[in-house]
């Protein structure tokens, strides 16, 4: 397996030479996603360097466990948008109900939708911190239903992104 992986990170090394990609070998990355309670010993290479593999990795904001578990991902995110989402509560006298709007959907709505197709198959308990703080800004609204109509639920928006993951897949969008 290792000389696989080894052979692997080769051909992206020569592919990165042919297409003049430089890549920072000190700063790769190793993370070995598994089940499994016993860690494998591997000492993948990456253009002679040894990677050291980690229990979680780093990857634009969103941090990748070994055991692909996104309950620390979900809470730090709910924590974040109910920060914004407090602070909005504060100047609501400030705006009207279409500029709050906008506001929540900038500011809290981009937080926990960021990635939100990685976090859909996550536990129904873990995305219910992110339901709550969707709950929480409908009462940020009143019971303005024209307000209402114009945002959908964060369960629609995690489907609908999911889905277009899959068509560009399945249409070979991807490749």
């Amino acid at each position: 397996m290792v000389e696989r992986l080894n052979l692997s990170l080769d051909a992206v090394s020569s592919w990165g030479e042919a297409n003049l990609v430089g890549f920072n070998a000190t700063k790769t990355q190793a993370c070995l996603f598994t089940a499994k309670r016993c860690q494998f010993t591997l000492a993948p290479t990456f253009q002679n360097v040894s990677l050291p593999l980690t229990d979680d990795l780093e990857l634009l904001g969103v941090s990748l466990k070994s055991n692909l578990n996104f309950g620390s991902i979900i809470e730090s995110r709910a924590k974040n948008a109910a920060k914004k989402l407090g602070v909005l509560f504060k100047v609501k006298r400030y705006f009207t109900p279409n500029q709050l709007i906008s506001l929540y959907q900038a500011q809290v709505r981009s937080c926990v939708e960021y990635c939100c197709h990685l976090l859909d198959g996550s536990a129904k308990y873990q995305l219910a911190a992110l339901d709550a703080i969707e709950r929480r800004a409908h009462r940020l609204f009143g019971d303005d239903p024209t307000i209402k109509a114009k945002l959908q639920t964060l369960e629609h928006r995690r489907r609908v992104a999911c889905l277009s993951i899959f068509y560009r897949i399945h249409s070979g969008e991807c490749a």
